[in-house]
């Protein structure tokens, strides 16, 4: 047994058996959820135009939510999709700081520890929500982006070169802005908000110091690298019972910044001001694969907190039918992986939200590219991805070509021109609000 062979044999067992668990759990995860939902919803949607409600079809296992803008429920189809398919709604910009921060008002005012605040637009998401049953997941409260430099200067001045105050009164300001937006939105929508994003986005593994923490944040230069501790500390100090605070971040699944990430929440946990994680997931067809999401899932809730899937879209810039039914086999393998890890592994998911509604209306769409990742196509019709997200057994467990193009000859979309055969239908034309009646 002390032989050196006797070792090399023993390590190569011991390798193999691992080789085959890993596989065997991929296996597993591709094929966990067959007969879980509606088997036949695509088929008859494409018959009749009638589609199930995607919460109501997860409501045991998640909330289902999407990121919008008030504007956009001006429309009554548009919100008559959002009432019928959301049981949580995100306000995309409305609810960030350089939404509700008022600089005219705050100087005003002439109180250097306290800013002044509006909601005007978010207002409008939260009466939505309140009317319709819906509940808010509120993104996001201290961001290195999208928070006006005015916040940080003397006098809420918006030179360029005004002098920034001191750490201090940046704390008072933190501490104020945070408790007058929370106890605005629970006073007025008391039971609505079940989440907030409190901070965003702070860890940087490519320019950071020693914990990971992004050093060009204003939050990080003026208050230091205890700002994460103290907003955590501030939104747990107005709270409403019940709300989680989660941290929020992207490419959570990378193994530099999700070894920063776990710290992060480890420590905040041992202070108990945080309950939760929210993994972005802006990701693409092709990566992270289905074991990095589950690994990742498992290496947060390890550390005793929720996650959250807190911003999913998936780049693609297809919009054929195979295009986009590759894209729906994606959503597919997502679901089941999130589906897989909480019902197998244990694992806290609760809730998994679409950063969009409409593809017209996608932040991926720049100058440079068009892209088509969300469940819903221009003019509001449910796309191939939206029953991906049903686990519907039309949409192909995986996307190999055979299997997309056989699904694409089954459900006949070739040959349905109007509606599937290209979704590009004109991106400017999503710029007009719809104010057709919903039945």
């Amino acid at each position: 047994k002390g032989s050196i062979l006797y070792k090399v044999m023993r390590m190569t067992k011991r390798m193999i058996s691992f080789l085959v668990a890993l596989a065997l759990t991929v296996c597993v995860i591709s094929s966990f959820a067959e007969g879980t939902v509606n088997m036949s919803a695509y088929r008859t949607y494409l018959e009749t135009g009638e589609y199930p409600s995607l919460c109501d079809q997860w409501q045991d296992e998640f909330k289902i939510g999407v990121a919008l803008s008030s504007f956009q429920l001006a429309g009554a189809k548009f919100a008559g999709i959002v009432a019928k398919n959301f049981s949580s709604i995100t306000c995309e910009n409305e609810m960030k700081a350089d939404s509700i921060l008022d600089q005219t008002a705050s100087v005003r005012a002439g109180d250097p520890l306290h800013a002044k605040l509006h909601f005007y637009g978010a207002d409008k998401v939260l009466d939505f929500a309140s009317k319709n049953g819906i509940q808010v997941r509120a993104h996001t409260l201290v961001w290195h982006s999208q928070t006006p430099r005015w916040f940080f200067a003397e006098g809420y001045s918006t030179k360029s070169d005004a002098a920034l105050v001191d750490r201090e009164t940046m704390i008072a300001r933190m501490e104020n802005y945070i408790k007058d937006e929370m106890e605005h939105f629970n006073t007025k929508y008391p039971g609505v908000i079940y989440a907030w994003d409190v901070v965003n986005e702070a860890i940087d593994p490519g320019n950071c110091d020693e914990n990971g923490y992004r050093k060009e944040s204003l939050w990080y230069q003026v208050v230091g690298p205890d700002y994460i501790e103290l907003a955590f500390t501030f939104a747990r100090k107005y709270a409403a019972p019940g709300q989680k605070l989660f941290y929020n971040d992207y490419s959570t699944t990378d193994m530099a910044k999700k070894v920063y990430i776990v710290k992060l929440l480890r420590n905040l946990k041992a202070k108990g001001v945080i309950d939760g994680m929210g993994m972005q997931t802006h990701i693409s067809v092709t990566s992270p694969s289905a074991m990095d999401i589950m690994t990742a899932i498992r290496d947060y809730t390890d550390t005793g907190v929720t996650v959250h899937i807190t911003e999913m879209d998936i780049s693609s810039e297809d919009p054929t039918p195979y295009g986009q039914m590759l894209l729906a086999t994606r959503y597919r393998s997502v679901m089941n992986t999130l589906k897989f890890v909480k019902e197998k592994s244990g694992c806290d998911v609760e809730s998994v939200t679409v950063w969009g509604l409409l593809d017209s209306q996608t932040w991926l769409t720049n100058s440079s590219r068009t892209c088509y990742p969300l469940l819903f196509d221009s003019k509001m019709n449910p796309k191939p991805a939206f029953f991906g997200m049903l686990l519907d057994d039309s949409i192909p467990k995986t996307g190999k070509d055979e299997d997309i193009q056989k699904a694409i000859d089954e459900l006949g979309l070739e040959s349905k021109e109007e509606k599937f055969r290209n979704f590009d239908d004109s991106i400017s034309e999503e710029n007009e609000v719809v104010v057709d009646e919903v039945e």
